[in-house]
């Protein structure tokens, strides 16, 4: 009885999934979107290690992110328009970087972030 529930819970989920796919799919426009994303590497400038665990923010916005392993960091969705970023990073000085991003369009950064000399 107990593996028939499971069994039929599992078909039930997915069953649901394959309809949630499929509408949206069937939702979705060939035009382009009319959002727009903004990505990108953070780095040291001295030694052009990546640098894991930086926060990055849209200034003015709740909007924050921080890079993975790779120094990478990705912000999706966002609306087309100028935007300023603010890095920061422990034993790193601050950095803002002003980015305009199109419609559609990624736009890819690379920021490198000059240590703090003790």
């Amino acid at each position: 009885m107990k593996k028939s529930l499971i069994s039929f819970a599992a078909v039930v989920i997915l069953l649901t999934s394959m309809n949630t796919f499929a509408s949206e799919k069937n939702t979705k426009s060939s035009a382009p979107s009319a959002k727009a994303a903004i990505a990108g590497v953070v780095s040291d400038k001295s030694s052009n290690e990546k640098l894991a665990g930086v926060m990055i923010q849209l200034i003015d916005s709740d909007i924050k992110v921080y890079s993975n392993s790779k120094g990478e960091f990705n912000f999706d969705g966002v609306e087309p328009g100028t935007y300023q970023v603010k890095v920061n990073c422990i034993s790193y000085r601050d950095k803002v970087v002003t980015v305009k991003v199109p419609k559609g369009k990624k736009e890819k950064l690379s920021i490198q972030l000059n240590p703090i000399e003790p």
